[in-house]
């Protein structure tokens, strides 16, 4: 039990450390309630929810390494840099991929309909949505970054 809870720790710090994954986390609540929105299949469910996982274990492990080599070796290092630098190419490779993904499942012609529909039939709730995007924008600009 307690390396769960050592696990939410480290899920919930890269959360209030950095910035990217409050990005990334943002995006991720639009992508589902777009699942929702316009119904899709439980392959295209399995698509999403690996890539939302995907992007936010990899920006997790980021962290960690970026939070490691600044603790090991404070001062500059080009080795420190490539490490640094590979974590980072590794989240915006499985970034760009659910990207990718994204693009696949929802910009297709029956889906953009479906979403056209809800905006049209649940004017409330298309507002709601819309107004989230409020309390998203001070979610990722308010972490507790370190300062560099």
């Amino acid at each position: 039990m307690k390396s769960f809870k050592f696990a939410f720790q480290g899920i919930l710090g890269t959360i209030k450390l950095e910035r990217n994954m409050r990005v990334h986390l943002s995006f991720a609540f639009y992508v589902i309630i777009a699942s929702f929105v316009t119904h899709i299949s439980v392959a295209e469910w399995a698509a999403v929810l690996i890539s939302i996982g995907l992007v936010t274990a990899l920006e997790c492990l980021n962290t960690a390494i970026e939070k490691l080599c600044d603790t090991v070796h404070p001062e500059k290092s080009e080795g420190i840099r490539i490490a640094k630098d590979a974590a980072a190419g590794a989240v915006l490779c499985a970034a760009v991929a659910s990207a990718c993904v994204g693009v696949i499942i929802f910009f297709r012609a029956d889906k953009l309909n479906a979403a056209l529909e809800f905006l049209k039939n649940h004017t409330v709730a298309s507002l709601v949505i819309i107004l989230m995007l409020i309390p998203l924008i001070l979610f990722v600009r308010d972490g507790k970054r370190d300062k560099e």
